[in-house]
């Protein structure tokens, strides 16, 4: 859409690349200080808030994928939650890889969380999403950068396969 403003008020439009990567990060940081005032404030009730929230959104989308066609397994579920990840932060890798494990490293959070139990609820997301998608599978979190690691894990197997 071509908008024609007064000449006072004309500015150079970005491109939605552009918008996308201004934008993200700030929504992460905002995010996360949304979730650390909860937890700051209402203590475990805030969290159990954050992991409720962040629960509901993650079966949200599992459901919605399901609607369109079902994904089994490690390499099929992990490759969407690469599509996840890959969204939000480029500062991942796959150090490991099977058809029973996948391993997830970020070095770099896209949520600086100071708090290791704000990023444990934030990411009932990520575990809701796997769950949905394929009850066989577990998610969970290894190495933590809130935890004062220098890199997170995000570890999703076949359960038992832990």
């Amino acid at each position: 859409m071509t908008m024609t403003l007064p000449p006072e008020l004309d500015f150079e439009r970005l491109t939605v690349e552009e918008k996308y990567h201004r934008a993200v990060p700030g929504y992460m940081r905002r995010l996360c200080g949304i979730y650390e005032a909860m937890y700051a404030r209402f203590g475990q009730e805030g969290l159990d808030l954050i992991r409720q929230v962040s629960t509901e959104y993650g079966a949200s989308i599992g459901r919605n994928v399901k609607k369109k066609g079902g994904l089994k397994g490690v390499a099929e579920v992990g490759r969407y939650l690469l599509r996840v990840f890959d969204m939000v932060s480029d500062d991942w890798s796959v150090p490991e890889f099977s058809e029973n494990k996948l391993v997830i490293s970020v070095s770099r959070c896209p949520y600086p969380f100071a708090f290791p139990e704000v990023c444990e609820a934030h990411t009932c997301m990520e575990r809701a999403l796997v769950e949905t998608l394929d009850e066989d599978l577990d998610y969970r979190i290894g190495r933590s950068i809130p935890k004062g690691d220098p890199f997170c894990e995000h570890i999703l197997c076949r359960k038992g396969d832990g």
